[in-house]
This record gives structure tokens, C-alpha cells and sequence, in this order.
């Protein structure tokens, strides 16, 4: 495979398009010039080092339609030429060996089209955001720095900004991912205060609370058959784990490439381990490298300055780990994080009252690790 044609994968709005198995001889010498179609998963889950998936609030944002699933492999290669490119639906194991394992491991899914590029072997591009920008600046300090992926600047391609990044996923061997998002609210007190102003019932989000709960709508929700997006989020979060833990899980990839976003109606302790013990595969070892990475952590966004001065929201934490018993959890995702008015600082683990700017993480933190060492302990009574 040519090492200047470097395919990614993004997920697109609509459909169409038919599929089939891909085949072992797909990836021939002149596999880059024929049309190859696989199998993928229905999720828009990402495998992306960067972002395992994308929040569900930013994939219905108001100037975007709803992702179908449907995920397109392109090439970054320049050319005055059309660019091939194929219709992917369901994510199935990779059937590769491993020397073609890891020719591919800079392969990205996220949930818009042209969020992600694959960039040299090891490092993502990730669509600019100046306020993420601006926070890996401010993390290059800081206590945290350990625990984010290391930024390395940022970059133009195709006439567009990029900030330049570890592959998170690099060092694993067909990795397992999952996605929690950290604190009680996915939303900032501003885009409520915008919300209000210019109120806009969606029919897409009420259509997706009546798919998880018809008796969600109001009345006159029911009547308009429309939503406005903050009581959507409201609504999202008091039905996931995000009100009563601080924390959601959002999607999980496996190696067998087996996706699940299906997790809006998970909110006990309870609901949660068996998540987690489904996700490690009951194995107790990566429950207890996972516990030790996030106490770690707890350490460090108690000691960091970059912690205490910003109000962190839509921040995750992703956990990645392997057959051979390799562990990682990482902070990911900064797009929304906001530095608060100098001389203020937040605490994070006291509730949130709108005009407090709290936002739940150090509290969500502690309960993820109370979770775990309930797994843990379970794990090891039956050994």
C-alpha cells in the first residue's frame, strides 16, 4: 500500500450506496484503484485516539442534519484527479495480519465528515478549534500535561487549520475504546441564555426523546412535534448517568469491532458495572490499571492551575486497552472548555446552579473510581 495515500474515515449524512464483505485480496497492489466496500457498524462511535466518539449533542447541532451511520474512506492525497473513495456501513474485525495491522492503525472514525485526518504514523489532525487550541497552549505547563495527548501545534492542509496530535491509539494491538463524558452537563450556561432568546422546537430531537421515551415530550411538545435543543439536553442527561454520577458512558468500540452508542438509559451505579465488567471482558487486571490511571489523575486536576480556571464541559475521558493487558485512560476533547473571569475559580464537585458555572467533573471523577473499585472487588471475590 502506497505510504502517501493515507485513507480516513469520517461518517456522512446520508446514505445510499451497497455493500459487501470486504476480502482479504481487496488489499492487493491495485486495491487502491478499485471501489471496496465492508461492512460497518450502525454506530457513529469513533475510533479516533482523539475522540472515541462524538458527543450527540454536537452531532445535532443546529446547522447539521443527523448522521445515518453511514462512514466514507478517503484519500488526503493531492490530486488534480477525483479521488476514489468507497461506502462503508458496518464495522466488522479487521482481517488483516499484523504487519497490515499496523499499516492501518492511523485509520480514524468520527462523527463529521472532515473532523479527522491521518497525518504522519502515531499523530491525528483534528478540524481547528481556537478555544481547543488555546487550552493545549495553557496545558503545556500544566499538571495535566501527562494526561492529554501530546499537541504538537498547528497545521494547514487542503486550505483548512488542523491541530496536530497524538494517535492515542498507536501503541495498542487492536484496541478496545470507550467514551465517558465527564461532569453533570454537556451544555454551557451561554448556549442556554442563547437558547431562550430565539427558541427553536426541532423535530429531529423530538422524534429521538420519543424513541427512548414516549412520555418525554410535554403536551405541547407532543402537539408541535418539535424540541428546542437545551430542553433536549436537559432532558438527555437527567435520562443517562450524567445527573445522578457526574458521568456518562457514550460509546464503547471493541476489538471486534462491535459498537454501542445504545447507553441514554444508563444512570445507576449498577447499570454501569456491568458496562464496564462487559467492556474489559471480566478481566479484573485492566479494571485495576484503569483504577490506578484515574487516581493518578484525580492528583493531578486537584494540583492543576489550568483545572481550577477553567469551567470544563463536553470533556471526556477515554479508555483504551488491548489483549496484551495495555491500559490507558486519557483527558480528550477541550472544544468547550472555558476560562473563567480572572480571580475566579471553580470547585467541580459541588452542584450546579445556573450562574455557578460548576460543572460536576471532580465530583463525576470520584464516582467513576468508586464504580471501579466496585468491579474490582466483585472481580476479585470470585477469583
Amino acid at each position: 500500500m502506497d505510504a502517501h495515500r493515507v485513507p480516513q474515515v469520517t461518517i456522512t449524512p446520508d446514505g445510499g450506496g451497497s455493500s459487501r464483505e470486504m476480502q482479504q485480496e481487496d488489499w492487493g497492489a491495485n486495491a487502491m484503484d478499485g471501489a471496496l466496500r465492508r461492512k460497518l457498524s450502525t454506530s457513529s462511535v469513533s475510533s479516533t485516539g482523539s475522540s472515541a466518539v462524538e458527543s450527540e449533542d454536537d452531532l445535532l447541532s443546529d446547522s447539521e442534519s443527523k448522521s445515518k451511520g453511514i462512514v466514507t474512506l478517503e484519500h488526503l492525497v493531492d490530486t488534480a484527479e477525483n479521488k476514489p473513495w468507497w461506502k462503508l456501513k458496518t464495522i466488522v474485525q479487521w482481517p488483516f495480519s499484523a504487519t497490515q495491522r499496523r499499516k492501518l492503525n492511523w485509520v480514524q472514525l468520527a462523527g463529521h465528515k472532515g473532523n479527522f485526518k491521518a497525518a504522519d504514523e502515531g499523530t491525528i489532525l483534528k478540524k481547528y478549534s481556537e478555544n481547543e487550541m488555546w487550552c493545549f497552549e495553557r496545558l503545556r505547563d500544566d499538571a495535566l500535561l501527562p494526561f492529554v495527548p501530546v499537541y504538537h501545534g498547528v497545521v494547514e492542509k487542503d486550505g483548512e487549520s488542523f491541530l496536530h496530535m497524538a494517535d492515542l491509539l498507536a501503541s495498542f494491538d487492536l484496541p478496545n475504546v470507550m467514551d465517558c463524558k465527564m461532569g453533570v452537563r454537556t451544555y454551557l450556561e451561554e448556549e442556554l441564555v442563547r437558547a431562550r432568546e430565539r427558541p427553536k422546537p426541532r423535530e429531529d430531537l423530538y422524534n429521538k426523546m420519543v424513541e427512548v421515551d414516549s412520555e418525554g415530550p410535554t403536551p405541547q411538545e407532543h402537539s408541535q412535534r418539535g424540541v428546542t435543543k437545551p430542553r433536549y439536553m436537559q432532558w438527555r442527561e437527567s435520562m443517562s448517568s450524567s445527573n445522578s454520577m457526574g458521568f456518562r458512558i457514550e460509546g464503547i468500540k471493541k476489538c471486534d469491532g462491535t459498537c454501542r452508542t445504545d447507553f441514554k438509559r444508563t444512570r445507576s451505579e449498577q447499570d454501569v458495572m456491568v458496562v464496564f465488567k462487559d467492556f474489559v471482558g471480566g478481566n479484573v487486571n485492566i479494571i485495576k490499571s484503569y483504577l490506578s490511571r484515574l487516581m493518578e489523575i484525580r492528583q493531578a486536576l486537584t494540583a492543576s492551575e489550568f483545572f481550577k480556571r477553567h469551567e470544563v464541559i463536553g470533556s471526556s475521558l477515554l479508555f483504551i486497552h488491548d489483549h496484551t493487558g495495555n491500559a490507558q485512560v486519557w483527558i480528550i476533547d477541550f472544544g468547550k472548555t472555558t476560562a473563567l473571569p480572572e480571580g475566579h475559580m471553580l470547585k467541580h464537585n459541588i452542584p450546579w446552579r445556573e450562574g455557578n458555572r460548576e460543572d460536576g467533573y471532580l465530583w463525576g471523577l470520584q464516582n467513576l473510581i468508586h464504580t471501579l473499585e466496585a468491579v474490582s472487588s466483585e472481580g476479585s471475590s470470585r477469583e
